[in-house]
């Protein structure tokens, strides 16, 4: 009876939003490419990409690509795996900036041109693909900091 108590209260990766936006001077089909090479190959056939086109401030047309995935866990070890351990130290150092505890978010930018490449590098700017990672029975950041070091995402 314990364990299963125990086991509800455990951090758990609920879902992963992946987004990014295709500017009209950007070729869409390299921005779905970068947005796909976030995943791990084995959910490139289940993932469906929604697309949303909005309009910016001179009337410039910027396609919103976005997918989700319950399959979390698979795509933060995707992450683990593909991040350097530079990456990883600056993700564990930058993890209070990252974190949004009221909300239990992970908040991930990555380079697009990088992604696009093929190697993931954090970035903040605003030419990048978004990771927001939303955890279920969150509620002190040092469980979730657990649960990433045990996924071998932050050091």
């Amino acid at each position: 009876m314990a364990s299963s108590r125990e086991d509800k209260r455990r951090v758990v990766v609920k879902s992963v939003e992946v987004t990014t936006s295709c500017h009209s001077t950007e070729d869409c089909e390299k921005v779905r490419t970068a947005l796909l090479n976030l995943l791990p190959k084995t959910l490139h056939s289940d993932v469906k990409i929604s697309a949303e086109t909005l309009h910016g401030f001179y009337g410039n047309r910027i396609l919103l690509m976005k997918t989700e995935t319950t399959n979390g866990d698979l795509l933060l070890k995707h992450l683990a795996e593909s991040l350097s351990e530079t990456e990883k130290s600056i993700l564990s150092a930058s993890f209070k900036l990252r974190y949004d505890a009221r909300t239990g978010r992970l908040y991930l930018r990555f380079s697009k041109q990088d992604a696009y490449m093929g190697s993931l590098r954090l970035l903040d700017s605003d030419d990048v693909v978004k990771v927001v990672v939303h955890f279920s029975n969150a509620k002190r950041e040092e469980e979730v900091k657990t649960l990433l070091k045990q996924i071998g995402l932050i050091r």
